[in-house]
């Protein structure tokens, strides 16, 4: 039964007896609280007892009303997080070969419920698509418990475009924990803790044996700090005094997708990168129990400063990444050639993409044309925008004269496009303008999107580029 809630005429004698002081009669607070005069006490006292509905701050005896203060109320136990177990298989095809993954899984635990799964080999499942945005889900805000080969880690990261955040290898936390330098497959994990169970092939069914092994090697009452500093004993932590930058900074960073650039102590350009998410992304660089490769180490120990710019679109932040990379040369970039796949940029030529924007916007329309970006516009829900874009498409698609003539114009990746796209098939639509007659017909399939907010063509099917 949900608690009574209190009275009008309790809060009035609350308020006077909290300001008067000291207990007062029920004949004084009839007269102060309901302008009632009454003689009788007793007949004061039944009126207030009734108009108090049994208010627990408000106590009657020897002949006086009193104000009871409420116990201070404690302090809800804060739940555990959601634990996400993930299981990366691989190889290397030669000794210097990079790690390839082949198989992942993954599970989510609330409490003590699994609330999600998925898993499965990569080579069946090309290109993966559905999986990694499964994968992507399950890890979301989530604890991690990561079992993978070395470099499976740096290999999962780049597979889902996204840096776990402070991780606990499982393989380390057992060694740690058990005392025994040898131990690093599932298989030797669970005999040293005696579990007796059948290793399977099956990602799905291996994905089982990570929590098993995770709650046999936890301490009753652990916390996942605690566990965190088991794994890292010993362990470097990060040069915070030499940083012009402090945990309340990372912390203070907005959810949102952008791009960010790493500065050394004599302000040289290190690194640039981009996320969805650039408060996780920069948490995760400068965790400090994060596992880092060499190179990762070498970043975070050469930061002295940075800077993000938010962009309200994670295509955008993919294009400015790309781009300053290219005119930058950050001197711990990697450098990739991007190869271009002809088919790709044929279905490219002329393109209207649409995804999610950021607040006060609804969508974000990027309008490209033989690789050129020629405007990259946010739309409001009441057609904010549509005028630009309407200018656009009749002077560079539905007009017969060739050649961009927008002020805006810039070359475009049309290959990191093609692949965004790819990508993001739950996120984006795109669609070739000129398959409509006129750009009237455009913006009238804009503003249907815009009324609906949803991603999808009037028929209801999602929008893919052909």
């Amino acid at each position: 039964m949900s608690a009574r809630p209190p009275s009008v005429v309790a809060e009035r004698a609350v308020r006077y007896l909290v300001d008067l002081g000291r207990p007062a009669s029920s004949v004084r607070l009839a007269h102060e609280v309901l302008s009632l005069s009454v003689a009788d006490e007793q007949q004061a006292t039944r009126v207030l007892v009734a108009a108090f509905a049994d208010d627990p701050r408000l106590a009657y005896g020897a002949g006086a009303w009193r104000y009871v203060a409420p116990e201070p109320s404690r302090p809800a136990e804060a739940a555990e997080p959601d634990i996400a177990f993930v299981l990366v298989l691989g190889e290397r095809a030669a000794a210097h070969a990079s790690f390839a993954i082949t198989a992942v899984a993954a599970s989510r635990r609330r409490g003590a419920a699994i609330i999600a799964a998925c898993g499965g080999d990569l080579a069946s499942l090309a290109p993966a698509t559905e999986l990694k945005a499964q994968l992507r889900a399950i890890v979301d805000g989530a604890k991690v418990v990561l079992h993978a080969p070395p470099a499976g880690l740096a290999a999962l990261e780049r597979w889902i475009e996204d840096p776990l955040v402070e991780p606990l290898p499982l393989p380390l936390f057992a060694r740690r924990r058990l005392g025994r330098p040898a131990l690093h497959t599932l298989e030797e994990i669970a005999a040293a803790l005696g579990l007796s169970v059948r290793i399977d092939d099956d990602p799905l069914l291996r994905i089982e044996l990570l929590p098993l092994c995770f709650d046999a090697l936890r301490k009753p009452g652990e916390t996942w700090s605690e566990m965190a500093a088991t794994c890292h004993a010993g362990g470097s932590g990060l040069p915070w005094p030499r940083y012009a930058f402090s945990r309340d900074d990372l912390r203070a960073l907005p959810p949102v997708p952008g791009t960010y650039r790493f500065y050394d102590l004599d302000s040289k350009l290190l690194y640039v990168g981009k996320s969805n998410n650039l408060k996780r992304r920069l948490a995760a660089w400068f965790g400090d129990d994060a596992p880092r490769g060499a190179r990762g180490r070498a970043i975070v120990e050469a930061v002295h400063h940075f800077e993000v710019k938010p962009s309200g679109s994670e295509l955008e932040a993919l294009l400015r990444e790309a781009a300053q990379i290219r005119r930058d040369l950050p001197a711990r970039n990697v450098q990739r050639e991007v190869h271009a796949r002809n088919d790709r940029a044929a279905r490219l030529r002329s393109i209207l993409i649409l995804e999610p924007a950021e607040s006060p916007w609804v969508l974000r329309a990027w309008l490209i044309r033989e690789g050129q970006l020629l405007d990259s516009v946010p739309l409001g829900r009441r057609g904010g925008g549509l005028r630009r874009i309407e200018r656009v498409l009749r002077d560079e698609f539905f007009d017969p004269r060739e050649g961009p003539r927008s002020g805006r114009a810039r070359p475009v990746d049309v290959e990191l496009v093609a692949r965004w796209l790819a990508e993001h098939r739950d996120k984006a639509v795109a669609f070739d303008p000129t398959h409509l007659k006129t750009a009237d017909d455009v913006v009238l399939r804009l503003r249907w999107f815009l009324e609906r907010g949803a991603l999808q063509d009037p028929e209801g099917s999602p929008i893919l580029p052909r």
